[in-house]
């Protein structure tokens, strides 16, 4: 089997993201998305955050195979230590250890760039999903029941949470992800 290598996202990978996330958005209630996206939508999203989260993919064979990336939690200047993380997975490579290889790049990232809490959340049932971010620490805070409709049925989001450094420590400015280097 082919090496997956981790790189940073580029704008010229937003399209084979997009037709990652499409797959998930047409065959599964993983995501609550009921139309697909554009690559116009992943350049715009990507372009907006990449300096201050970090974006991530991983390759086989130089074909985007997965993507790993973070985003604001919510607006409000005191969530900017918090960030939402998520992990997607091109379907014919699912469970061959893309999203555990993104996941073991992200963490490091984001705990060297000063933040201090991430959050996942997770439509539910979704045992891989679950499975990989308690693998890496993170533990379930809560779920909403029943609050998107999807797919013919009713769907729960569960909320993991991933916590690093001191709840005594004061909060540092967040590094810029290009000072992260390569």
């Amino acid at each position: 089997m082919p090496s997956v290598a981790v790189r940073f996202a580029e704008a010229a990978d937003m399209a084979a993201v997009c037709e990652i996330i499409n797959h998930y958005i047409a065959a599964t209630t993983f995501n609550f998305r009921t139309s697909p996206q554009t690559p116009d939508e992943w350049i715009a999203d990507w372009t907006q955050y990449d300096t201050r989260y970090p974006w991530l993919v991983a390759t086989r064979d130089e074909r985007v195979v997965g993507i790993a990336y973070a985003t604001p939690w919510k607006a409000r200047a005191a969530y900017d230590w918090c960030a939402e993380v998520t992990v997607y997975v091109a379907h014919d490579c699912a469970r061959q250890g893309v999203g555990r290889l993104l996941y073991e790049r992200l963490f490091p990232l984001l705990d060297q760039q000063g933040y201090h809490t991430q959050v996942a959340a997770i439509a539910l049932p979704n045992d891989p999903s679950v499975g990989v971010h308690e693998a890496f620490g993170f533990r379930h805070v809560g779920t909403l029941r029943e609050v998107g409709y999807k797919q013919g049925g009713w769907r729960d989001v569960g909320f993991w949470q991933r916590r690093t450094g001191s709840s005594t420590q004061p909060a540092a400015a967040i590094l810029p992800v290009p000072q992260l280097g390569a």
